[in-house]
């Protein structure tokens, strides 16, 4: 593909994606306190049910935002429950100085876990796990929020006693207040900026690979029809050329018993024939080898959509229990829902009309018959993602009903225990209130909804379209593209007959290949989550989607060949480092050299494997795993005396890798140096390495 092409994808891409609401800080900081603390105790509560679990990361990452919340509070309502805020904002504070030194040990257990030999991601980050100080200590902050608020009642009253509220002192009094009320909401908003940033980042960050890895999966499925397509015309050519073999072998025995002889000109044709079958066998077994890794990188590739699918629906979740609280809204929801579906089913509609009339017209061309078919895969593609983001919402409204009604049993719990002070009673009454409050919301927004659906069913006993879109919305219609659909969807190139945005701008254009960029990050990235899984096949399927869109990328390519070697294809991954070497130029890259003979290496080509990783050192003289090698070949070749010097360089690099020790204790034992034998295998074993019986009785240990 072409980059051309892949940012017409984009477009298309764009054309396919429901867009989503990123809420931000100081639309938090106009909550009322009440629902704010709400909010703040029930991550409290979430938090330590994940420290009970010992998830002492998501912990932190709890109390965390929930601190931020009571922070809020205290900043833009410094009067509301003084006691109450005071408390909980201390003992959240202690709570996560209890676990930090946990949640980071854990944090990096983690990270250590899950590293891969790949070359890393430029620009990745990790969660920040730091205690939160004291947020306004001076109180100037509160301070100025009074002084804020004071000004805009005093401004709202003025502007109350105008007569005339079109006149240019109007307009001046409005202009003054939605600056004033931008600025509260920005003062009042500093506790969650941080915290919302960070989760709208990784929220879209997640959207983005999930996005690219279902780009790999679709381009794996076009594949494997592909390859099944071949297989099958392999099989009927192999079936076909099998039959002609057996009618000319009958008819050279009749020949033989007529006249004692065969002709000539029959023995060249079973010969031509033998050479087919033997091409065309070796042919369904190549098949046959990449439907097999083609089905294990499906099944990979489709657990890692799900899993990252999972993933952002838990932060979308997380952050929709804020948004909840802010701008629920299901009536409007379901009403652009269904105007949605409504329009989309005029468009599948045309789209299957044009089609049947392309079809039938003689004169079409083969152009004109593929952006027809291009316009209705797009179309039923539209309505899939539709009903999709529908199945989400749904399933997040529920999630949010159970939320309360958990919380409300929380809340009885307690009060019913007879554990709880004064102050313990008053946040209970409180919350409970602020409970109450959200489920009547939520009731009230669920029958403007069942409203607006009913009036859609009733629509629909009169107008087929309208019947089409509610089907789809009550899910009695589920919409699912057909493997050759998703096929043609991924080939596909925006046109004129589909939308007018053919021609981009310099901008979008810009906007493009930033966006490819991002897309081939999104894919490097997954790789490394998927070989630290062992699913490399799915990530073999990232990295090469890379490379054939950019003929450039030699860090996919070197990641590439990694995969390779894990999956047994030294070949492979020795064209790889070799093409990587020569698209980086003069950026002169050890680590490609380094890898490229270890593949060497490991198909037994110990000179070139030398030559390679000597080059790797004149690059980069740090590198213990290099001499490890280079110590492994001199062995091999018998040259016993640069074997040593090598190990014990790789040890003095660094003296945590194990493998040169147990190598040294064998070179000893050949020269019968058995102390000093048996004091490399010791030290080999004081490092970690596993025990080797049988070396261990010939040192007599």
């Amino acid at each position: 593909m072409t980059h051309l092409r892949h940012l017409t994808g984009l477009v298309l891409a764009a054309l396919l994606t429901v867009t989503s609401w990123a809420q931000t800080p100081e639309e938090l900081a106009r909550l009322d306190p009440a629902e704010l603390y709400f909010q703040a105790w029930s991550l409290v509560k979430e938090g330590e049910e994940l420290e009970k679990k010992e998830d002492f990361v998501g912990s932190f990452t709890k109390y965390r935002k929930a601190r931020a919340f009571f922070d809020i509070i205290k900043v833009a309502s410094p009067d509301f429950r003084k006691e109450s805020l005071k408390f909980r904002s201390e003992s959240t504070t202690k709570a996560m100085e209890t676990i930090h030194e946990k949640a980071l040990a854990q944090q990096k257990k983690r990270q250590d876990k899950n590293s891969t030999p790949l070359l890393e991601i430029p620009g990745e980050t990790k969660p920040r796990l730091v205690v939160p100080g004291e947020i306004d200590p001076s109180g100037a902050s509160s301070q100025k929020i009074q002084d804020l608020q004071q000004a805009i009642t005093r401004l709202k009253s003025e502007l109350a006693r105008y007569p005339n509220q079109r006149d240019s002192n109007s307009a001046r009094l409005r202009r003054q207040i939605r600056d004033l009320e931008s600025e509260l909401s920005r003062t009042a908003a500093i506790p969650l900026r941080d915290q919302v940033r960070e989760l709208n980042q990784q929220i879209e960050q997640l959207r983005r690979e999930r996005d690219a890895m279902s780009l790999a999966r679709d381009a794996a499925v076009a594949k494997q029809a592909r390859t099944l397509r071949r297989l099958e015309a392999n099989q009927s050519a192999l079936a076909a050329a099998k039959v002609e073999e057996q009618r000319l072998l009958a008819v050279i025995e009749k020949q033989t018993r007529i006249n004692g002889r065969v002709v000539e000109g029959q023995q060249e044709q079973i010969d031509a024939l033998k050479v087919i079958i033997k091409e065309k066998d070796a042919l369904i077994t190549e098949s046959n080898k990449t439907v097999k890794d083609l089905r294990t990188q499906l099944d990979q590739s489709e657990s890692m959509v799900t899993e990252l699918r999972q993933e952002r629906d838990g932060l979308i979740e997380e952050r929709d229990q804020m948004k909840s609280l802010l701008k629920m809204n299901e009536g409007d929801r379901i009403q652009k829902l269904i105007t949605q579906n409504v329009t989309l089913s005029k468009e599948l509609n045309e789209a299957k009309a044009n089609l049947d009339l392309v079809q039938k017209d003689a004169t079409s061309s083969k152009e004109k018959i593929l952006y027809a078919k291009q316009a209705l895969v797009v179309a039923k593609a539209k309505i899939q993602n539709l009903q999709k983001a529908n199945t989400q919402a749904n399933l997040r409204m529920e999630r949010l009903e159970k939320r309360l009604e958990q919380a409300e049993e929380d809340l009885l719990a307690q009060l019913n225990g007879g554990q709880l002070n004064r102050r313990g009673q008053e946040e209970v009454f409180m919350l409970r209130g602020v409970i109450d409050k959200l489920k009547a919301k939520v009731a009230a927004q669920q029958g403007a909804a069942k409203l607006l659906l009913d009036q859609g069913e009733r629509m629909g006993e009169k107008d087929a379209t309208w019947k089409a879109a509610m089907a789809r919305i009550n899910g009695d219609e589920k919409m699912e593209l057909t493997i050759p659909e998703m096929e043609l969807l991924e080939r596909t190139i925006v046109n004129p007959n589909i939308t007018s945005n053919i021609r981009p701008t310099r901008e979008e254009y810009i906007e493009g290949q930033t966006r490819l960029r991002e897309f081939k990050q999104d894919l490097n990235q997954l790789s490394r989550r998927l070989f630290a899984k062992g699913d490399f096949q799915a990530a073999r399927g990232n990295l090469q989607l890379i490379v054939d869109e950019d003929p450039g990328a030699w860090e996919a390519m070197i990641n590439l060949g990694i995969v390779q070697l894990r999956l047994q294809d030294q070949i492979s991954a020795s064209q790889q480092f070799r093409q990587s070497i020569l698209v980086a130029g003069d950026r002169q890259v050890p680590f490609a050299h380094f890898m490229l003979g270890d593949a060497l290496y490991r198909q037994g080509l110990y000179a070139d494997a030398a030559d390679e990783i000597r080059r790797s050192l004149s690059l980069d003289s740090e590198n213990p795993k290099a001499h490890v090698l280079l110590g492994n070949i001199a062995a091999k070749t018998n040259n016993l005396n640069d074997a040593e010097f090598h190990l014990k360089e790789a040890i003095a690099q660094d003296p945590g890798i194990k493998e040169p020790y147990y190598n040294l204790s064998l070179i000893y034992l050949g020269k019968e140096q058995q102390e000093e034998a048996k004091k490399y295998y010791t030290d080999y074993l004081r490092k970690g390495g596993a025990g080797d019986s049988a070396l261990g009785a010939r040192l007599g240990l």
